[in-house]
């Protein structure tokens, strides 16, 4: 992905960061009563069949490395870029005495 601005962190002014996407998922599995007969102690058979993991939440962060701040973001996955307007808008409200903010 490229990033074609520099950033600067307004609590510390660090330079480096780092870009995170936390995912929580749901996985579900059919229990397989009929197959679950266990023979041989060497057959790894197990009760129970994968069918579907669904994404249930996620969130995705620009984080300081030097003093940990997380700032909002999203990443554009298909044209490859980050979309930097929310940290933009935090930053210019952290700094402002009356923040205006835009749609």
């Amino acid at each position: 992905m490229k990033i074609n601005e520099s950033l600067i962190c307004p609590k510390c002014n660090g330079k480096n960061f780092e870009i995170k996407h936390e995912a929580t998922f749901l996985y579900t599995y059919k229990i397989d009563i009929v197959n679950a007969s266990i023979d041989n102690e060497e057959s790894e058979n197990l009760p129970f069949l994968f069918d579907n993991r669904e994404q249930t939440s996620f969130k995705e962060f620009i984080e300081c490395d030097n003093c940990g701040t997380k700032y909002p973001c999203s990443f554009d996955k298909y044209n490859q870029t980050i979309d930097l307007t929310i940290m933009k808008k935090a930053i210019r409200a952290d700094n402002v005495k009356d923040p205006e903010f835009l749609g």
